[in-house]
């Protein structure tokens, strides 16, 4: 049975635009009941007041060197510190940079009802507009089953099953900044215990960058994709998708 309210934990570091307008969709395009903790590194203090009304709890890691100041201490720490405070039957995690698209029902109760139809599947989510480094999904292809099954899933609106992840003993308790590592661990231990993950093939999340953004996710320019995990190269890349409003459409599909 799907959970009255659902846990939205969501990790912001640096890019205030993108975590306004993020929020901003959240707020708009989501009528099933949440409770939304942020988990910031930093960046995003007057955003987040902005909006704080949909806000339940900001929390901030810090170390103490003469005054508090936010510390980036990765994405691993960020989920297991969601793992340790969910309390929802499933509950979700998410980036700052992910836009929710516009449905009728919302896109958390269809993927709450996806997962909730799915007992084999620990975690789902939403598929971002664009593959970086892995195929995507053709939204033509009528025969594909709503939810796809992949070797991995990103933190895109992605939905788990809060005993499983418990049961799996959650992320690794280290920063490793590798790209798609955050992805690979999770995964492989959900699929360790017998677990699917997959991704929605009809329900499409808006993920920014390109050349709005210096093609590299909004970031300052000394948070280079190397930082990031990334190679020099992917930079790029990413400036060839840079149109939100061609996928701003009931289903985030291209016009």
């Amino acid at each position: 049975m799907i959970p009255e309210t659902i846990d939205i934990f969501m990790t912001c570091y640096l890019r205030p635009e993108m975590t306004d307008q993020s929020l901003q969709y959240l707020r708009e395009r989501t009528k099933h009941k949440f409770r939304l903790v942020i988990i910031h590194y930093g960046g995003n203090e007057e955003v987040l007041e902005k909006h704080s009304d949909i806000i339940d709890l900001v929390i901030t890691p810090s170390r103490r060197n003469g005054k508090d100041s936010p510390v980036n201490l990765g994405i691993h720490s960020a989920w297991n510190l969601a793992l340790s405070m969910a309390v929802s039957k499933y509950f979700i995690t998410t980036d700052n940079d992910i836009y929710v698209p516009d449905l009728e029902p919302d896109w958390l109760t269809q993927l709450s009802a996806l997962l909730d139809q799915r007992e084999e599947f620990g975690a789902i989510s939403l598929h971002p507009h664009v593959f970086i480094g892995a195929a995507g999904l053709d939204h033509k292809d009528t025969s594909l089953p709503d939810v796809v099954e992949r070797n991995m899933c990103g933190a895109v609106m992605r939905i788990m099953r809060l005993d499983a992840v418990i049961k799996a003993g959650g992320w690794e308790h280290k920063l490793d900044p590798r790209r798609n590592h955050e992805e690979r661990t999770i995964c492989s231990r959900l699929q360790s215990l017998g677990y699917k993950v997959g991704i929605t093939s009809r329900i499409r999340a808006y993920h920014p960058f390109g050349k709005k953004t210096g093609g590299n996710w909004g970031y300052p320019e000394w948070f280079t994709p190397q930082l990031q995990g990334h190679t020099p190269e992917l930079k790029d890349y990413v400036v060839n998708f840079d149109n939100p409003d061609a996928y701003d459409q009931k289903t985030w599909l291209p016009l």
